[in-house]
């Protein structure tokens, strides 16, 4: 095996045969992902590749070290688009693929990634499924069935969309041999069911492979292929497209101004704003939105209807600030403006736009508009039945400024306190947190959790609570690792506070070189994160350049063993 592989991958038991990198036995049909990678503990923080996940002081840059190699099992998200792209085939069987481990907010941690019996019956299925499916649809074969060449044409064209790179003459020859039973009875199109059905439950489908090849400096540089398959799944959340593929077979993704260039076309195209709405929603924990479970006697108005409009409203500003808008944190902190349709500024109480589309609405009271004003976060941090100061604060503390917070210590009472008609949500939490036990923690999350409390459990905006006044005072402690505290009053306040920072950016840098990697942190991560983060402050927080930055910094395409 070369080096320290996560996410390894085995055959089904029955062949018994094990994949390790590129010393990978292809097996065709019978093969399918599994468990056999070196998985590590957590090393890293929420969103901080430089401190301890229990809280721990960051860990040092180690200079000249790079990241290790690894296998990226696809995630359902990944694997359902790129079926997608490939065959143009909606799989019915993807709800048999188990549900992506979530790690720290994100759904594609390779180190978590166990695949069981499940998995592999589901690829199964699925592959069988959507193969027959595309040739009984009527997939262009892009050859003559009678031409005796025709079969490994086909294997080597959809072979090499499919794995991401050129097939070995090997792999041809093994995926072209099942064509033979069906040919002999002269059913080129059951020959081409399954020869696809075994290219769709390999490895080198099911894995995106992060190896290598020497550098000879010590390091493994990824290969143009290698690259264009990061670029696509980090950019796009899919397969590459003919014109990377077509930069992976000439060689040009070598050269750093040809991965700039490729980066910046593939930002422009609609995808990128899927894949960034993606990485969004699970970095704001808003992804259970729409499930997420709510009093309907106590929230009438939270209708599904409202919960699909707050979800564009989140999906149409991230979009607009990063892609097309002021593309800084502060712009999506504090921009004044927000995007609803008729449906959600009746919600809000603002003027209707006019359409049933998520529209641009300005912003003059300081109620709606922001990160933290969004319908979709407010709501997705908030109990069942009420709002929830605590989850809300510990949302800013670890989502935005990146400071992990303790579990609480064992036998301490985590229960919420006892609705009370009598007094509001933060005389109720003051109280339960007054515990000395709890105060240490709840000095950092509770003056930022009550700054939220004019906002109810599913976003409606409020004064009184059960006849009381509303006191959304708050204060931010420690923000930069000093004893500072930063009064605010309210939303408007706070937001523009954090507007005015550099942690939340840099925060951002953090989260989002997470979720690219797409594992555990480990101590040679943190020196592309100071390099990441030193070039997103030389860009003045631009977070469009922020993108380009982490597909083109060194640690991109570098890795040691």
């Amino acid at each position: 095996m070369h080096g320290r592989l996560r996410g390894g991958v085995v055959v089904l038991g029955l062949l018994g045969a094990c994949y390790r990198g590129n010393e990978a036995h292809e097996d065709g049909a019978g093969s399918a992902a599994g468990d056999a990678g070196d998985a590590s503990g957590s090393e890293g923080a929420d969103g901080a590749a430089t401190a301890g996940d229990d809280g721990s002081a960051p860990v040092d840059c180690e200079a000249g070290a790079y990241g290790p190699r690894q296998l990226r099992l696809l995630t359902r998200r990944e694997y359902h688009q790129t079926l997608l792209d490939l065959l143009g085939v909606e799989p019915l069987s993807l709800a048999d693929v188990p549900i992506d481990p979530i790690v720290e907010g994100f759904d594609n941690n390779a180190d978590a990634e166990v695949v069981t019996d499940r998995h592999v019956e589901a690829y199964m299925g699925v592959a069988e499924e959507v193969a027959t499916a595309a040739i009984a649809g009527g997939l262009a074969i892009g050859c003559m069935p009678e031409d005796p060449a025709c079969a490994a044409d086909f294997v080597a064209s959809y072979g090499r969309r499919a794995f991401r790179r050129p097939l070995t003459s090997e792999e041809i020859t093994h995926y072209t041999a099942q064509f033979d039973p069906a040919i002999s009875e002269g059913d080129f199109y059951q020959g081409a069911t399954l020869a696809l059905r075994a290219l769709l439950v390999s490895p080198h489908f099911l894995y995106r492979f992060e190896l290598g090849e020497p550098d000879g400096e010590g390091n493994f540089r990824l290969t143009p292929h290698e690259i264009a398959t990061a670029l696509s799944y980090g950019l796009w959340g899919t397969m590459p497209d003919d014109a990377l593929l077509a930069a992976a077979d000439d060689g040009s993704l070598a050269d750093p101004e040809a991965i700039d260039a490729e980066v910046r076309r593939m930002l422009d195209d609609p995808r990128a704003r899927v894949a960034f709405d993606a990485f969004a929603t699970q970095w704001l924990g808003t992804a259970p939105l729409l499930q997420v479970n709510k009093d309907a006697q106590i929230y009438p108005a939270f209708t599904p209807e409202i919960r699909e409009a707050m979800a564009a409203e989140q999906r149409t500003f991230v979009g607009h600030v990063v892609f097309d808008g002021e593309q800084t944190m502060a712009a999506l902190l504090d921009p004044g403006y927000t995007f609803a349709n008729d449906a959600l500024a009746g919600f809000y109480q603002l003027p209707a736009p006019g359409s049933a589309e998520p529209t641009m609405v300005p912003v003059t009271d300081g109620r709606r508009g922001g990160l933290l004003r969004l319908g979709s976060v407010l709501a997705s941090h908030a109990h069942p039945n009420e709002s929830a100061p605590i989850k809300r604060g510990a949302f800013v503390r670890e989502r935005l400024l990146c400071q992990p917070l303790l579990p609480p210590p064992p036998g301490v009472n985590a229960t919420p306190p006892a609705v009370d008609p009598n007094a509001t949500t933060r005389e109720r939490f003051s109280q339960h947190s007054a515990d000395p036990a709890c105060a240490g923690c709840h000095a950092r999350i509770d003056p930022l959790g009550f700054g939220f409390e004019h906002y109810d459990g599913v976003a409606g905006y409020r004064d009184t609570e059960n006849g009381l006044p509303i006191d959304a005072s708050g204060k931010v402690v420690d923000v930069d690792g000093a004893d500072t505290e930063l009064p605010f009053d309210g939303l408007a306040e706070l937001s523009s506070l954090l507007a005015a920072r550099v942690e939340p950016g840099h925060c951002v840098v953090s989260q989002y070189q997470r979720f690219t990697l797409g594992r555990d942190p480990v101590p040679a991560d943190a020196c592309a994160l100071d390099e990441l983060t030193a070039m997103f402050d030389a860009a003045d927080g631009n977070l469009y350049e922020m993108l380009v930055h982490q597909y083109t910094a060194p640690s991109f395409v570098l890795r040691q063993e």
